[in-house]
């Protein structure tokens, strides 16, 4: 529901900005990227980490983390390109002595609207924003007592602006990148679908750096 809901979003991006650019052919194709991000998790570093570390443990704080993701994108025109992007964030850490693990794995999916400045050559450059759906689907494991633990679940609506820049290298294939930030911050952090008191924050809140490649189906003249 949530996917089918960001296409609509994507489509109906499409239509205005088709509108607002003229009647010119639109380009449809796929995006395939890798990532580096940064997270905030702030709450699980001050309230988590640093007392396992206090008591004696041996555990990294949350912060960068690498994903990657894939997308479908559109132009209605040569300035204009509208993308809706499934994005996996990976980010999980063990503490070394009790092997206690922390997943804190998501999903986003991302609706993004950008703008390129007009180009002559094969490389466009632009801005872009737009919102994105986050779903926690982690959990808390203990290998020494299976029941020292349960899932992790939350969810939030965030948004992020980006830097953008494709670069053309043949018809119908280019180099995709982009730059930017997000702020998504799942403030209801739940365990076994049971809230803390007070809430517990999960943010993903940081850095978005991207690579990727994309393709397009081909145009009728």
């Amino acid at each position: 529901m949530v996917r089918r809901s960001f296409v609509v979003l994507l489509l109906a991006a499409a239509c205005v900005a088709s509108t607002a650019g003229g009647a010119t052919a639109m380009t449809v194709g796929g995006e395939v990227f890798g990532a580096f991000n940064t997270h905030s998790m702030q709450q699980w570093n001050d309230d988590i980490v640093a007392p396992i570390n206090e008591l004696g443990g041996n555990m990294d704080e949350f912060g960068n983390a690498f994903s990657g993701g894939l997308g479908l994108r559109m132009w209605p025109n040569t300035n204009w390109m509208v993308a809706a992007t499934w994005e996996p964030l990976f980010n999980t850490k063990k503490e070394s002595v009790t092997n206690l693990e922390f997943n804190l794995n998501a999903n986003a999916f991302e609706a993004t609207a950008g703008y390129f400045f007009p180009s002559t050559s094969q490389a466009k450059f632009g801005l872009g924003g737009g919102l994105g759906y986050y779903s926690l689907g982690g959990e808390i494991t203990d290998p020494s007592d299976p029941t020292n633990g349960g899932k992790l679940t939350g969810s939030t609506v965030g948004f992020h602006f980006l830097g953008l820049m494709e670069w053309t290298a043949s018809p119908g294939f280019a180099v995709t990148g982009s730059a930017g930030y997000r702020i998504a911050k799942i403030s209801d952090t739940k365990l076994d679908d049971v809230s803390s008191s007070p809430e517990f924050a999960t943010d993903y809140s940081g850095l978005m750096l991207r690579a990727g490649l994309a393709f397009y189906m081909p145009t009728s003249k």
